[in-house]
Parts: structure tokens; sequence; C-alpha cells
């Protein structure tokens, strides 16, 4: 099949699969997964080699802009503490309750140091998509928004611990400046790529008379500019794009909020795409192989990820409603883990463990991208911030 073949067939099966969900009150991410899965693995049509790499770059690039532009200092000082709190809290009891389920089940620490390590990424694709299907909004949503993408900086540090930690457990030779310096680099590097482009952006735009049309092209190759040149110097491309998008709300808020509104206009059509190309890659058959690790991972990474957003809401004192759904809203896994399940792969290339790595994420995966959908539904509803 070729490409606009494809994307057509995406579209409609997009549609027609969405029109049903939606009357059995479920979200429409679901039925944009499902088309992939028919498409991919029932009629056996292959994506070409670069499709699932342009549409996932794309589509992450643009919600880690459209998430930065929601980190206005107003934004940030409101919700200030408690997001930190919440934030550490929530990461470090994943770790420990995915790890130690792990271990618990195999008495192999390596592997369970690196599954604990990258169970603590939450993917923003999936929770944003669900949010925008919903209309959601309130104060549930802008903290997940908020958490969904710092959480990227703090899992990249406790990821390249992770690392170092199962090199040096397994014999391989390791040092300070590969625990530190390259996750450093890896944030801060991203930081300042996203904010200069940023700062430039928005002086450009008090210079110059930008028309909407203008603004909305301008704001589209910004942000794939920042992932292209991300993945060139080899820093966090998600976080040069969140970089970009605080940037510009905060140098010049008239052109960031023009930019959000305009870049919502093509949003549908992209996730269709992006949850799409998901599901024409997924492999069941990764079940078959450790299928009791798969879950085991699941269970892990569900009650830390619940229990350490309730107990971090309780020490920040966050309103009810967040302590008790935010930890559902924050269950998504795909792009941030498996990219670091890959550099795992390869840093661990020489071991056994480094093929395990792979397989157990893209399994567990597979499985949050089925459930954590409706599950977000859930949690924005019965927080009452769904408004469709």
């Amino acid at each position: 099949m070729n490409i606009y073949l494809l994307v057509a067939f995406i579209l409609i099966l997009g549609f027609i699969f969405g029109r049903i969900l939606r009357k059995l009150k479920l979200t429409e991410i679901l039925a944009y997964i499902l088309s992939g899965i028919i498409i991919g693995r029932v009629l056996n049509f292959s994506p070409p080699e670069q499709f699932s790499v342009i549409i996932s770059g794309t589509t992450l690039a643009l919600i880690a802009y459209i998430v930065g532009l929601s980190f206005s200092f107003d934004f940030l000082k409101r919700m200030g503490k408690q997001m930190v709190i919440i934030l550490i809290v929530q990461v470090l009891i994943t770790v420990i309750a995915t790890g130690g389920v792990v271990y618990l089940l195999t008495r192999d620490l390596p592997l369970s140091i690196i599954l604990g390590s990258l169970a603590g990424a939450t993917d923003p694709a999936g929770t944003i998509a669900v949010f925008r299907d919903l209309r959601a909004k309130g104060g549930l949503t802008d903290m997940t928004t908020a958490l969904v993408g710092l959480d990227d900086a703090v899992v990249i540090v406790v990821y390249a611990v992770g690392i170092a930690l199962t090199k040096m457990l397994l014999g391989a030779e390791t040092g300070i400046s590969f625990a530190f310096t390259d996750p450093l680099w890896e944030i801060f590097g991203g930081l300042g790529l996203g904010g200069a482009i940023g700062a430039g952006l928005s002086y450009f735009a008090k210079k110059v008379h930008l028309t909407s049309d203008n603004i909305f092209v301008i704001s589209l190759a910004a942000a794939i500019l920042c992932w292209g040149i991300a993945e060139m110097m080899e820093v966090s491309a998600m976080l040069t794009c969140m970089a970009l998008g605080t940037a510009v709300i905060n140098l010049n808020v008239q052109i960031g909020n023009r930019s959000n509104e305009l870049l919502d206009n093509i949003m549908t059509p992209i996730f269709v795409l992006f949850f799409a190309a998901i599901g024409m890659e997924m492999d069941f058959s990764v079940f078959y192989v450790m299928w009791p690790l798969v879950i085991m991972y699941c269970v892990g990474r569900s009650i830390g990820k619940i229990a350490g957003c309730s107990l971090g809401g309780v020490l920040a004192r966050s309103e009810s409603k967040i302590k008790k759904y935010l930890g559902l809203a924050m269950l998504p896994q795909a792009g941030v883990a498996m990219g670091l399940a890959f550099l795992a792969a390869q840093a661990l290339s020489g071991y056994e463990l480094g093929g395990k790595i792979i397989t157990i994420m893209t399994a567990t995966t597979v499985v949050f991208g089925l459930l954590s959908p409706p599950l977000v539904q859930y949690a924005v509803k019965k927080a009452g911030e769904a408004r469709r």
C-alpha cells in the first residue's frame, strides 16, 4: 500500500471507529490504536520505513511545545511547591515499586534496577490526547499537564544512575562521567537549546507583523526544528521543545496563546496518524515470551504511579481530586520509556539483558497503550473536568 492510500485509510478508519467508540462513551484514542492494529496486524499492511519515525517525531515535538506553552510564570508559581513534591514522590515510588516487584519475581537485580528506572516515565501524548478529546479543564488537568512534561527530566537522571549501577553489577567499566555528565548534558543542553530558539522566535515576532498564517507556520517550523537539532546534539528532544514553548509564552504571551490556538486545529488528524502508527507496530507475540514478568511490571508500575501520586498529593496538601485521580492520569507509557529502553539495550548490547529490556518494554507499552486511555478518561470524568 502506498503512503497516500495508507494515510487515507488510517484517517477513514479512525473516523469510523471514533464515532463508534464515542457512542460507547470511550475515548477516541482507542479507536485510532485499533485502526492501526487492523491495518498492520490484521490486514498485514506495513508502513513505509520512515513513516512511524516522522509521525512520532512531529507529534511528540508539537505535544512538548504545547505543554511548554502552558508553563507561564503565573502557572508555575501557582503550582510551585505542590508540583515539585508530587513529581519527586511519584517518580521515586514508581521506580521502587516496579523494581521491587520485578526483583521478587526474577531475583535478577540488574534487570530490576533498569526496569525500575524506566518505569517512572509518563507518555505525554496519551494523556494530552485524552484531555483534548474530552476538552478537559481544571486542577487535575493542569497538574497532570505540568507533571507529564517535567517528569521527563527526573526520569532521565534516574535512568542514567540506573544504567550506571546496572553496568557496575554486570562488571562493565563505567564512571562518574557516564552516570552524571551525560544526563546533565541531555537536560540542560535541551533546555538551553529550546530556550534560545524560543527567545529568538519571540524577538522576531515582536519586530515583524505576523498574520495568523505566519504564526502557524513559524510555530510548526520551530517545534520541528528544535526536535531535529536536539537529536543531532543528542540532548532531550522533549525537553527542548518544552523549553521552546515555555520561552515563547513568557517572552511573548500574545504569540504563545495564538500559536496554541492555531496548532490545536491540526492536532486531531496528527493524533489519528500517531496512535495508528503505534497500533501498526504492536507485536502481541511478545506476551507469549515472558508474560508473567510483563504482568508484574504493569502491576508494580500502576501501584507505584497511583500510590506515589496519592502520597505526593497528601504531602503537598493538594485538593481531593488530585490525590484520588492523578495516578490514573499518569499511567500512559510510550515514547520516552521506549526511547530510554533502546538506549539501555545499546548500552548493554553485550549482555542477554539488553534484548530482554526491549521485549519487556515493548510488551508493557502495548498493555498501557490499550488500558491507559480509558483510565485517563475515567479520571477526568470522575474529577468533573470533562467538557464533552
